[in-house]
């Protein structure tokens, strides 16, 4: 046996280089010992093959990969979602989305999630008891989409589609975490974003807008009256989004837990 801190201090050196948090080379030990954070502390030796894998995943931690990425999952919701290549990893404000939007979804109600990715956001709404669809541009992504519906129990409906290509009917929600990075920010992102994420699930055109404006054109064919748009967004594009959804209806800009512009929600006050 090995002593947990003497591991821990050489997953901290590994991790020197890059930009983790604290908390990751507890998410680490704890993925390499198959138990829960808050058991963590009552833990003092571990084994030779499990050192090995703390200082394998420190190892891959450290080519700038994300930390999602080097387990192959990540926690959503309360549920287990697999990411790898050609998925965005969900991040932590888009739960808050799916909490606004969850709010207006239950038995009966129709869903669309549009640029699903790893189908997240809508397996979390098919909770709610909803019908939703869900639908991406990306094949892979939706094999990976549907694979997480079926590990967690979710009755999804997912479509190929870029935008409203393939999309029929009216839908009572509409929910969508679109590319909106401007195109010449990329490449000044962080490395665990630029090198490792799928560029097509980060790059909003020129000004970050191109798939709001995409969303807009088809709004008023596919949203019901009454009905609510739910879209996450950069933190410097809540005016535009303003100016850009006014036609529709009520547009409110929601803050996200850091303070930050993050989400526009759009209420469909009549026909367009």
């Amino acid at each position: 046996m090995i002593a947990l801190k003497e591991i821990l201090k050489q997953v901290d050196s590994l991790l020197a280089g890059t930009n983790a948090d604290g908390s990751e080379r507890e998410w680490i030990a704890c993925e390499a010992l198959g138990i829960k954070r808050g058991a963590l502390p009552l833990v003092r030796e571990v084994s030779e093959e499990q050192a090995k894998k703390m200082i394998d995943y420190a190892r891959e931690r450290a080519t700038g990969r994300p930390l999602w990425q080097v387990f192959g999952y990540a926690e959503f919701c309360g549920m287990r979602i697999e990411v790898g290549e050609g998925v965005l990893c969900p991040r932590p404000e888009t739960e808050e989305l799916v909490e606004r939007a969850a709010a207006y979804c239950c038995p009966g109600v129709k869903a669309l999630d549009m640029c699903t990715g790893s189908g997240c956001i809508a397996i979390a709404l098919a909770k709610t008891g909803a019908d939703v669809t869900a639908s991406d541009i990306s094949e892979r992504a939706l094999e990976i989409a549907a694979r997480n519906a079926e590990a967690n129990g979710a009755k999804v409906r997912f479509l190929l589609s870029d935008i409203w290509e393939n999309i029929d009917g009216r839908f009572d929600v509409i929910v969508s975490n679109p590319p909106y990075i401007p195109t010449e920010q990329i490449a000044s992102l962080d490395r665990e974003v630029r090198d490792f994420e799928p560029h097509c699930a980060l790059d909003g055109g020129e000004d970050g807008l191109k798939f709001y404006r995409e969303i807009a054109k088809g709004l008023a064919a596919h949203l019901e009256e009454g009905g609510m748009l739910l879209v996450e967004m950069g933190a410097e594009q809540g005016e535009a989004l303003k100016a850009m959804f006014a036609p529709f209806g009520e547009v409110k800009i929601v803050k996200d837990i850091e303070g930050k512009d993050r989400i526009a929600a759009v209420r469909i006050c009549g026909k367009n």
